[in-house]
């Protein structure tokens, strides 16, 4: 779920370097995952994700696994990430080009 955040992420043009340069960074604050159904070695799985919400300092990340031959749900996740300052590791204000930019990636 991390690999999927971080790679959806740098494709809204926001991943770990560009928020850095904004003087900031992604840290988990709580992780959930319920599981649907067991996968096996071998089943192709796909991961969507997306940002469901968007604060100040903090956004909500959702998660559904599927396994492709049955479309079958494997399991939903979310995540609380809190926006922080990258030296001094304390909350910030998410900077309003992020916000803005997963504001219009929710739309699309």
């Amino acid at each position: 779920m991390i690999d999927a955040a971080t790679k959806h992420s740098q494709s809204v043009g926001f991943g770990y370097e560009e928020c850095l340069k904004l003087g900031g960074t992604w840290v988990a604050k709580s992780h959930t995952i319920e599981y649907k159904k067991p996968s096996f070695e071998n089943d192709e799985l796909q991961m969507e994700t997306w940002v469901e919400e968007i604060g100040k300092i903090m956004s909500v990340r959702r998660y559904v696994l599927t396994r492709l031959s049955d479309n079958a749900l494997i399991c939903e996740g979310k995540t609380e990430w809190v926006f922080v300052d990258s030296k001094k590791m304390r909350p910030m204000k998410i900077p309003e080009v992020i916000v803005e930019t997963f504001e219009k990636a929710q739309e699309d």
